[in-house]
């Protein structure tokens, strides 16, 4: 939005206004300096030299004037006379090279008083120079030290004052058109928080203004920051809305933690006060940060705290190398695909078995880095002879394998399905991975896989333990985490579609947790894990923070959507589902967790596992698939991840298996060999 006032000059025309001699020295010379519609820049900077030789002489008569004590006599006078026109001469050409006879007065700062300090200072020492020269005998050469710190004063506080008074009619000539200004509270009397207020004075159209700062930092209490006063603690801040009657909040504090956040909003959501959130600096690189302001989603209540990246060392794995991804278009996957991108790699390979999820990822790909190559290929993790043919075409360097069945009760009911493709895919990729000597092998893994209660969490652990099992020139490791928000089929746009729907939102169990990241947050730890210094076979655990229960994200989801749970918003509690856990984990007792250079990422201890009993486990799990026999996978899954506690929906699907006789017959002439020659 453009910071010009819109009043007309009939709109200005009607009001009253004082005519005080300010006004009348201000007002012209702000019009001259501040307008771009009436003045060409030639013009403009003829006014600047002109305004500027003006203040010159004065400050240099002045500064005669204070060295006598008001008693200018007539050798002064003639020094004076004599010496003005060189220092004109100098100060107008250093001014030029200092950018001080051009640019705009009305937007002075900071960079502005640092140039005419540097200015003044050469300028100063470039007459003192001359006049050595020129009146070597007599010159009050005091007179030189009080101009210097007048053309400090004088030069400078004339931008200011252009610019307070550009400022100042700007915000009382707003557009009366505009909708009534809401009046707001700012959570942050940071720098975000005084940028942003500095923004809503000077643009009263954008409907906001801010009445006062809370701020939790003592000394910052009753300072005025734009006028703006600072009251108190953000404590406070319930006394203060209902004081001032305040319609919105904003919160401007990019490091603000999830439980303060979860505590300004409940104070806002009891009074029916709006909650606006100001993004972190990194996420508004273009644009105002007005144009950034957002309201609050259950993202900010979470309060995860930002990922340091070590930007160097994913930039060197990853710039100009091959990568390819499985599961490019799932939330996993797609998430890696934008972060990869980036880090400009040569060729993006990316292999998804949806052609319309695909197809969107390639496209916004496209559009955002289209300097990137990305190669969209539609292939399924299962079809080895297409998957070998993809490896040998592009020999990808970093393989990042998201593919996976994730839903947990629907894998319940599709055991063999979970099976064939999150084992056996990921062996596939793995094989292939060593094949054509890719650099590293990332498997993306999960919270399940700890003492796994369902099929989905079995067969990703068993991932792992192909992972901890390969061991050649490739580097193979596994990252595990837990639950990502907004990712498909997951609580949030579930809750979200509930509480559109007028209700009820369903949670499983009332002290149901889960560990819950960001999409981007995972993302990004996967690519600073990928780079670490370990061995290969290694499980990179995220730390994922506190749990969280899982019917206060309803409440607070419900809350945020500006209604009350329970009261607008039923909730309904459906038990837990097929193979579901009431509380998640990370690693198991029999893991041991170690540090690593990042204070996000931990190592895990696996447990080791020979390439020969992987192979073995592959050709039972092929002939069981076959077969068809859910209670002897069931067995088989057990085996080989001991700490598998099937669910009872599972078990009582497989009774009748359990009498089928003659099975090991049939299986001692079952082979896996042939899908471990193909690949």
């Amino acid at each position: 939005m453009s910071t010009r006032s819109s009043v007309t000059e009939g709109q200005t025309a009607g009001r009253t206004t004082a005519k005080t001699p300010m006004n009348f020295f201000v007002r012209p010379l702000a019009r001259a300096l501040g307008r771009d519609d009436s003045f060409g820049i030639s013009c403009r900077r003829a006014i600047i030299a002109a305004c500027q030789t003006v203040l010159i002489v004065s400050t240099y008569y002045f500064s005669y004037f204070l060295r006598f004590d008001g008693k200018v006599g007539a050798p002064a006078r003639a020094e004076f006379i004599h010496t003005v026109g060189v220092l004109i001469a100098i100060k107008l050409i250093v001014f030029y090279a200092f950018g001080l006879l051009r640019g705009w007065w009305r937007y002075a700062g900071f960079t502005d008083l640092v140039s005419i300090l540097k200015a003044a200072v050469v300028s100063s020492l470039a007459f003192a120079l001359m006049v050595r020269i020129a009146s070597p005998v007599w010159f009050p050469r005091s007179v030189i030290a009080i101009d210097f710190l007048l053309t400090i004063v004088t030069i400078g506080g004339a931008r200011f004052a252009v610019r307070a008074y550009r400022e100042a009619v700007h915000r009382r000539t707003a557009n009366p058109t505009a909708p009534v200004r809401k009046r707001m509270l700012i959570a942050g009397a940071g720098q975000a928080g005084t940028n942003i207020t500095r923004e809503l004075l000077n643009n009263p159209d954008l409907g906001y203004q801010p009445i006062g700062f809370v701020d939790d930092d003592r000394s910052k209490w009753g300072i005025r920051i734009h006028g703006i006063k600072v009251v108190g603690p953000i404590s406070s801040l319930a006394t203060y809305l209902d004081k001032w009657g305040a319609v919105c909040v904003l919160i401007a504090m990019p490091s603000v933690h999830g439980r303060l956040t979860e505590q300004i909003f409940e104070i806002c959501h009891e009074r029916q006060v709006e909650v606006k959130i100001l993004p972190a600096a990194r996420h508004r690189i273009h644009g105002s940060a007005v144009s950034h302001v957002r309201t609050a989603s259950v993202e900010d209540l979470l309060g995860r705290q930002p990922v340091n990246l070590e930007t160097a060392r994913i930039r060197s794995s990853l710039e100009n190398k091959t990568v390819l991804i499985t599961g490019a278009a799932g939330s996993i996957g797609s998430e890696i695909s934008r972060q990869v991108a980036r880090f400009r790699p040569a060729q993006l390979v990316l292999v998804e078995r949806a052609e319309s999820p695909l197809f969107e990822i390639c496209t916004e790909l496209a559009a955002s880095v289209p300097e990137v190559k990305c190669t969209p290929v539609i292939a399924d993790i299962l079809d080895v002879g297409l998957l070998r043919d993809v490896f040998a075409h592009f020999k990808p360097q970093q393989v990042f394998h998201a593919a996976a069945y994730k839903h947990v009760p629907i894998m319940e009911r599709h055991c063999f399905q979970a099976v064939t493709n999150n084992v056996f895919g990921t062996y596939n990729v793995a094989l292939l991975a060593a094949q054509y000597a890719a650099e590293r092998f990332v498997f993306i893994s999960t919270d399940k896989a700890v003492n796994p209660t369902n099929v989905m969490g079995v067969t990703k652990r068993i991932g792992e333990l192909i992972v901890l099992a390969m061991q050649n020139g490739t580097r193979f490791l596994a990252v595990r985490f837990g639950n990502v928000l907004g990712s498909n089929g997951s609580v949030v746009p579930i809750f979200a579609q509930q509480i559109a729907r007028g209700g009820p939102v369903t949670v499983t169990h009332p002290e149901a947790t889960r560990f819950l990241m960001t999409i981007p947050e995972a993302a990004q730890l996967v690519l600073q894990a990928a780079t670490m210094q370990a061995k290969s076979g290694e499980i990179f655990m995220l730390k994922m923070g506190q749990p969280v229960r899982i019917v206060e994200l309803a409440e607070n989801m419900i809350r945020l959507s500006g209604l009350k749970p329970r009261r607008d918003i039923d909730i309904v509690f459906t038990g837990l589902r097929p193979g579901e856990k009431l509380n998640e984990q990370l690693s198991s007792d029999g893991e041991g967790t170690m540090p690593t250079a990042h204070d996000r990422i931990c190592t895990i201890r696996g447990r080791a596992v020979s390439q020969a009993e992987v192979r073995s486990w592959m050709n039972d799990l092929a002939f069981l698939v076959e077969s068809k026999n859910v209670a002897r996978l069931i067995d088989k899954l057990q085996q080989i991840v001991p700490e598998y506690s099937p669910s009872p929906e599972l078990l009582a699907m497989c009774e009748v298996d359990r009498h089928d006789i003659g099975w090991e017959q049939r299986r001692a002439s079952a082979s896996f060999s042939a899908l471990e020659s193909a690949a």
